[in-house]
């Protein structure tokens, strides 16, 4: 995935995601390229969505993408 971090923004930022129904702070994301190698046709990738108390006690929000990968799809 490395070599593919554009692509994993991208499907991050611009495409649908799915909640999960049983984690509401988990989502997943899904988004297909024609770049991607071993004939695989999307990324994946799951984000967990949360808040924070920061160092002076402020409320922020703690995103981050938990996992990535590619997947034949179709």
């Amino acid at each position: 995935m490395e070599d593919y971090e554009d692509e994993l923004k991208e499907t991050v930022h611009l495409d649908a995601h799915r909640q999960d129904p049983l984690n509401p702070q988990k989502y997943r994301y899904t988004k297909a390229f024609d770049n991607l190698p071993a004939h695989n046709t999307h990324i994946v990738a799951i984000v967990w969505f949360g808040l924070r108390e920061n160092d002076v006690g402020e409320i922020e929000t703690n995103n981050f993408i938990a996992t990535a990968y590619q997947k034949e799809i179709g």
